[in-house]
């Protein structure tokens, strides 16, 4: 679940200003990711006046960062996806200091998601969002997590990475109401998609080895249907 790519914005102008940030957002998450994309943010930022600072924040020189700690897991998702949720709200206008948190706790969310739904493919690539101080009370190594055997104990860990995910969506669930016109609309789809997902995620024993996670059709549609029949948010 990618939210608010370049395909949801209602101009071209912004439509190719996201695109920008988003590649740039990719790239920063690898060692030394190509200047020419930090650039042309950097050229974005002083198009459409936002703080250079939140390109600079998503870089990261020394590749992934070990996760010591639940802190380490958010102090991480708020620099990396935080600073890029920050930057596409204040493309999308919202340029006000209250609306910082609830975005950046979205981004939180989204994040936290996807580190549950890409969690055999995160650790081949050498990354592990889950904190290591819980594997280790759990008695559970990352080779452990990529061959999994069905057991409590990664239940039970994969369940607390789903709640983390389900407080930041509650964090961030006045956005529903905050936003306007576009923005809104699409931010109700990945919030409410979000949720379901981490609830199709518990109905399948938390198993996200054996198929990928993408919600069956008619949970889809329920998605939708709360959506467009104003339950989001409530």
């Amino acid at each position: 679940m990618t939210p608010f790519p370049p395909s949801d914005w209602p101009r071209e102008e912004l439509r190719q200003a996201a695109g920008v940030l988003w590649d740039w957002h990719r790239a920063a998450q690898i060692e030394v990711p190509p200047r020419v994309l930090r650039e042309k943010a950097y050229n974005v930022c002083k198009k459409f006046d936002l703080p250079v600072h939140l390109v600079d924040a998503q870089l990261l020189e020394q590749g992934a960062p070990t996760i010591e700690t639940s802190e380490d897991l958010f102090s991480y998702a708020d620099a990396t996806a935080g600073s890029h949720a920050l930057l596409l709200a204040k493309l999308a206008g919202y340029t006000s200091n209250w609306i910082e948190d609830p975005v950046k706790q979205f981004a939180r969310a989204i994040f936290l998601t996807r580190s549950v739904c890409l969690l055999k493919e995160d650790i081949e690539a050498g990354r592990c969002f889950i904190p290591a101080d819980i594997l280790v009370k759990g008695n559970v190594t990352t080779v452990d997590l990529v061959r999994y055997t069905s057991s409590q104990a990664i239940r039970s860990i994969l369940w607390k990475q789903v709640v983390r995910a389900r407080d930041a969506y509650a964090s961030c669930k006045t956005l529903n109401t905050d936003l306007k016109g576009w923005s809104r609309r699409r931010f109700r789809v990945y919030w409410t998609g979000g949720l379901h997902i981490l609830g199709y995620i518990e109905s399948r024993g938390f198993n996200v080895w054996s198929k990928p996670i993408k919600p069956t059709f008619v949970r889809r549609t329920k998605i939708y249907w709360q959506i467009y029949f104003g339950k989001a948010g409530r």
